[in-house]
């Protein structure tokens, strides 16, 4: 029921994992507009995809999921008849996410500061499915670039024509395009995309061009391919100039080795890990990276249990700055959670207790709320944290307990977890600054 965007990556996860699903006969359930928006004249990528959802309704299934952060697919999944239900449903008023890599999911909806995973690795998590991605990177033989215009606000119109310039005059070779002049069904192998992260470019990307995106500041995962080889460029904030990229596009083009000073930071989609894919740093990154990285290290672990380790890159002045900021936020936040977890204790025996005080419990659930209003502001205000306690707001709200007992068991369980993820990511803010500091 989502755009189009997240359509067009359910498909792609789809026809990826074949040969997993291969016994499952599939029913994709499509918003018609959606739907309309990524057909190009090419046959379906898979079978079974329909926008009729009274035929959806009429049929019974073993397993139904929600790949949509759309509001309304949730009272109509919790009407789909199915044996097991992933991703979100309502029943009587009540959302529930009985999945943990959904409840990631749902985070997404309150402007993460970047995305952490590729859609499809969040999709195919969420179905279970843990076969490993496979490196398909590939020397290219360019015949074509095709251009993407980016905003002026980074990369000036002027800068962005001169650049057109340089590419003809280096490789007058190469056929230069405009991104609206391509066939979506023609053979895109030789292409290299140059310009902005875009639903377009990202189409022609996975049908086989090689890309180089081009943003302003670092924005993980969005819009971009998923196989390896493709570059992104970030400008920091500041502004692209065209003969700096040119140092960039001539080596890849020309199959040498990347330039070892660039003003810009560069990246490189990375499906090496375990994961999935991974943005790796080829060089001084964005201030954000850091965090990034500790994102990728700690959501792994509390989704799947995986230890990831990365190589933990020299923190210039801007990415300390962040750090220190984190990791004073933090340390405010741990010491609520402490005082948190003492009035979620003292429910559960209030709760096993024959002779319960009323008025102590009232209290306790006083401070609970206090806590939680707290914490939203946090969440509000605080970018880098926000996906975090967002993620366990939403585990604290799938609290099904009949009893006050029951209820108390599983909120001190939720928040004693969300206590110690906060701790794992202050750990992985300090160990960065840490290393840092020694090497320096």
């Amino acid at each position: 029921m989502d755009e189009a965007y997240f359509l067009f990556e359910t498909l792609l996860m789809l026809d990826r994992h074949r040969d997993v699903l291969k016994d499952f006969e599939l029913t994709l359930l499509a918003s018609p507009q959606s739907l309309t928006q990524i057909q190009d004249g090419s046959e379906p990528i898979i079978g079974g995809i329909t926008t009729n959802v009274a035929e959806v309704l009429q049929n019974e299934f073993d397993v139904s999921a929600n790949f949509s952060m759309n509001e309304i697919s949730w009272p109509l999944h919790n009407q789909i008849k199915s044996s097991q239900k992933l991703g979100p449903f309502e029943k009587d008023n009540q959302i529930f996410v009985p999945d943990a890599w959904s409840s990631y999911l749902l985070t997404l909806k309150a402007r993460a500061p970047f995305l952490t995973f590729h859609m499809q690795d969040i999709y195919k998590n969420i179905l279970g499915i843990k076969k490993l991605a496979h490196a398909q990177k590939e020397i290219k033989n360019y015949q074509q670039v095709v251009i993407g215009m980016c905003n002026t606000s980074f990369f000036s119109a002027v800068e962005q024509e001169k650049l057109i310039e340089l590419i003809h005059s280096h490789h007058p070779h190469l056929k230069i395009r405009d991104i609206s002049e391509i066939d979506p069904v023609s053979n895109l192998s030789q292409i290299l995309y140059i310009g902005p992260a875009t639903f377009d470019a990202l189409k022609i990307c996975e049908d086989g061009a090689r890309g180089i995106f081009l943003f302003s500041q670092f924005q993980g995962f969005n819009l971009l391919p998923h196989d390896e080889g493709h570059y992104v460029v970030s400008s920091n904030n500041s502004h692209l100039f065209a003969d700096k990229l040119m140092t960039l596009i001539n080596s890849e083009i020309s199959h040498r080795e990347l330039p070892q000073h660039c003003p810009f930071a560069i990246y490189q989609i990375d499906v090496e890990n375990l994961f999935g894919s991974y943005l790796k740093s080829l060089n001084s990154s964005d201030n954000n990276y850091p965090v990034y990285q500790a994102h990728v290290v700690l959501w792994n672990y509390l989704l799947n249990l995986f230890d990831i380790n990365l190589e933990i890159i020299q923190c210039h002045s801007g990415q300390t700055e962040i750090l220190n900021i984190q990791i004073n936020v933090l340390n405010k936040l741990i010491r609520l959670y402490d005082y948190a977890m003492n009035s979620v204790d003292a429910i559960y025996l209030q709760a096993k207790s024959n002779s319960a005080n009323d008025d102590q419990i009232q209290g306790h659930i006083k401070n609970l709320k206090e806590m939680e209003e707290i914490s939203d502001k946090i969440s509000q205000t605080h970018a880098f944290l926000r996906p975090i306690l967002d993620f366990y707001r939403i585990r604290r709200g799938q609290n099904t307990g009949q009893t006050l007992l029951e209820q108390s068991q599983h909120s001190f369980l939720t928040y004693s977890e969300e206590h110690q993820a906060l701790k794992a990511l202050l750990e992985l803010f300090t160990v960065t600054l840490h290393k840092n500091e020694v090497s320096i």
